[in-house]
Order: structure tokens, then C-alpha cells, then sequence
């Protein structure tokens, strides 16, 4: 092996490393941008629906948050006296709170003398 004098051997062509090597970071920032980004990390709420199940008819609520069949049976003007509210097989309380979409059955109270 030959001894090597200094680091290395003068090269009779330039290699261009430094055209390579620059990877233009330096750059950033430097040119205004050729477009707008807007980027966006709001929520949006999710709606709420509420199918309801009266005698024929299939009526629909849909709310932005929790509500409750009581302000559902408000909002469609049924009298929460004369229905009871039906899940699945299940009766359920006028003060029970609806989080999630979900269908519900009304059944007809009858009362007199």
C-alpha cells in the first residue's frame, strides 16, 4: 500500500459534492407560498338521530347533543302522558337520555272510565 500524503490524493476532476449536497433547507421560508394550506382540527359535532315509531308514521329528530324522550315527544308535540317509549323489548323512562341514533317504538296509553 502507498503511503498517503495529506488526506487524499489531489483528483484531476472536480466530483461536485457540493452541487449534491445541498438540499435547498436552507431555502425555506425564503419564497412566499404558491398557495393558501389551511389545516383544521375543530370538531364537528356529530348529530343525533332519533327515529320515532308512532302508530303508521316513522318520525325523525336529530339533535346536536344528549336529549331526552321527554324534549323529543316536545319537539314531535305528542303528550308524553298518552305514549310509553319503547327500546327493543324494553320500557323505557321519559328522563332517559339519548347519546347515540337509536329508534324507538311509541305505544298508545288508553285511559278513560
Amino acid at each position: 500500500m502507498a503511503p498517503r500524503e495529506g488526506f487524499e490524493p489531489p483528483r484531476p476532476m472536480d466530483s461536485r459534492f457540493r452541487i449534491y449536497r445541498n438540499t435547498g433547507l436552507c431555502d425555506l421560508g425564503s419564497v412566499p407560498p404558491t398557495c393558501d394550506l389551511v389545516i383544521s382540527l375543530t370538531r364537528h359535532p356529530e348529530t343525533v338521530r332519533i327515529e320515532v315509531e308512532h302508530g303508521d308514521e316513522l318520525l325523525v329528530v336529530e339533535s346536536n347533543e344528549s336529549i331526552t324522550i321527554k324534549e323529543v315527544l316536545k319537539q314531535l308535540k305528542i303528550p308524553s302522558s298518552t305514549v310509553l317509549a319503547v327500546f327493543g323489548d324494553s320500557i323505557v323512562p321519559h328522563t332517559s337520555e339519548i347519546s347515540n341514533d337509536i329508534h324507538l317504538e311509541l305505544i298508545i296509553v288508553s285511559s278513560g272510565g
